[in-house]
This record gives structure tokens, sequence and C-alpha cells, in this order.
């Protein structure tokens, strides 16, 4: 399992503009995926920005204890 995910700046035609990245797994390996969230000058982009970020973290923090729970069910089976 790997997490990463960030924040980018995008200048395009001269204006910059904020992006939110993370990995996703696409055919057997995992890609990078950017979400447009506006302007870096709107303050609403900084909101957008943290809320995506708080959310991918805690799919990844849900996914991992569903992992362990997973692998602890099956070492437990195993066992006995």
């Amino acid at each position: 399992m790997q997490i990463g995910c960030g924040l980018r700046v995008m200048r395009v035609k001269g204006r910059r503009y904020l992006y939110v990245w993370h990995y996703e797994l696409s055919d057997g390996g995992k890609r990078q995926v950017y979400e447009y969230l506006g302007s870096v000058d709107d303050p609403e982009s900084g909101r957008k920005a943290a809320d995506a970020m708080e959310e991918y973290v805690q799919k990844a923090i849900d996914e991992a204890r569903r992992k362990l729970q997973s692998n602890e069910a099956m070492a437990m089976a195993a066992v006995r």
C-alpha cells in the first residue's frame, strides 16, 4: 500500500491555478491524478484543498484498517 497526495500550483496562460493530486490504481499499476481546485488567488481554493486532502487521508486510513483487520482475521483462522 502506498499513500501519496499533495498540492501543486500550475501556470496556465500566465495565471496560477491550484490542483490537488493523489495516486489511483490503474491497470495493475498506479497513476497520479490531478483535481482542479481553482485560482490560487481564490480563498475558496484553499478550503477545497484542505477538504480534498483530508478526504484522501481518511480513505487511506480506513483502507489500511480494513487490510490490517482482514490480515489479522486470516492469521487467527490459520492458527486454529
